[in-house]
């Protein structure tokens, strides 16, 4: 598998559905953010402001993944009223249409809405690397298929066909991909240091493909080096030119977000055993390192990310017509 290949195999998507904003001018709409929230915009133009950036112009084709937003906006205009989208369509009444409709009487527009989360833990250490704004124009598509693949998805959004909410999914994901290979491409020639430019590198990208793949092991620099094939100081150095990290650093991060997933996803799972999937033989150390690179205790993470109880992830969802995801 060729690298590109191999990280875009860590950035599946799950969870996704997706809702239609028709706009028309004047139109000034906040939405709350989401951990991954995409916009495809299928006629008219706006001007989209992530948090409280400088606001950038789309126009009918463009593609936009926002990776991480605490808000963003789309208007009609740089000087238009902002409205909070969750003060104008109630929760059960986007249930049931999963379409927002406001504005005035002047030009429309309309967008695909959505969030989803990201199928692989690994996926959220790539995003860290993204920025802002992942913006694929209407301009750039060098395939013929994407905007038969854009019209294809926003005639499903516009019925309420059998299965339409499955196509849309999967036609989502593939235009996700495309920007997302266009995005990685550009990242792959950046010489700032990270793990997606480091997996290019034949040595550090095969140690990086060890710990991934083994958490639980007892790694050590020395193990790590021996084998890459270099000697513990030459490998520690590149390691860190090319991560911006140590390697025990970002073995240490890893297995938190592979603990992450685990409690999230596996919630009968034992903190024991959780503990020792991802390499540590204490409860008591595991649970102390956990809270210092998560922010909250192993037990305290499991409840705040029950899937049952919707949050603020689920909020986002129902001001756009995306997927109840429960915390």
């Amino acid at each position: 598998m060729d690298v590109l290949s191999e990280v875009m195999s860590l950035l599946r998507t799950q969870g996704q559905l997706y809702g239609r904003l028709e706009l028309s001018a004047p139109f000034g709409l906040r939405f709350p953010g989401n951990e991954g929230v995409c916009l495809i915009v299928t006629r008219g133009s706006c001007l989209l402001a992530v948090d409280d950036g400088t606001p950038i112009p789309l126009v009918g084709g463009d593609f936009v993944f926002l990776p991480a937003p605490e808000s963003y906006t789309l208007l009609s205009g740089p000087k238009e009223r902002v409205r909070s989208a969750v003060d104008l369509v109630k929760p059960e009444e986007f249930h049931r249409s999963r379409l927002i409709t406001h504005g005035g009487d002047g030009v429309p527009t309309s967008v695909i809405a959505g969030c989803f989360r990201f199928a692989s833990p690994e996926s959220e250490m790539l995003v860290e690397h993204l920025p802002a704004i992942v913006h694929l124009p209407a301009s750039s598509h060098d395939t013929p298929w994407f905007g038969s693949t854009l019209q294809h998805l926003a005639a499903e959004t516009q019925g309420d066909h059998p299965g339409s909410a499955a196509i849309v999914d999967r036609l989502a994901e593939v235009l996700f991909v495309q920007a997302m290979r266009s995005q990685i491409r550009t990242m792959l020639g950046d010489e700032s240091p990270s793990w997606l430019r480091a997996i290019t590198d034949p040595q550090i990208g095969e140690a990086l493909r060890l710990m991934h793949a083994e958490p639980s092991r007892d790694w050590t620099v020395t193990t790590l080096a021996r084998g890459v094939s270099m000697s513990r100081s030459a490998f520690a150095e590149r390691f860190r030119r090319l991560v911006g990290e140590t390697p025990l650093g970002h073995l240490t991060r890893w297995r938190m977000v592979r603990a992450a997933a685990l409690l999230r996803e596996h919630r009968p799972a034992k903190m024991a055993a959780v503990a020792a999937t991802v390499g540590y033989e204490s409860e008591s150390s595991f649970g102390k390192v956990f809270k210092r690179v998560m922010g909250l205790s192993p037990g305290g993470y499991r409840r705040h990310h029950r899937r049952d109880e919707p949050g603020e992830a689920t909020r986002a969802r129902e001001s756009t017509g995306e997927q109840e995801r429960g915390r």
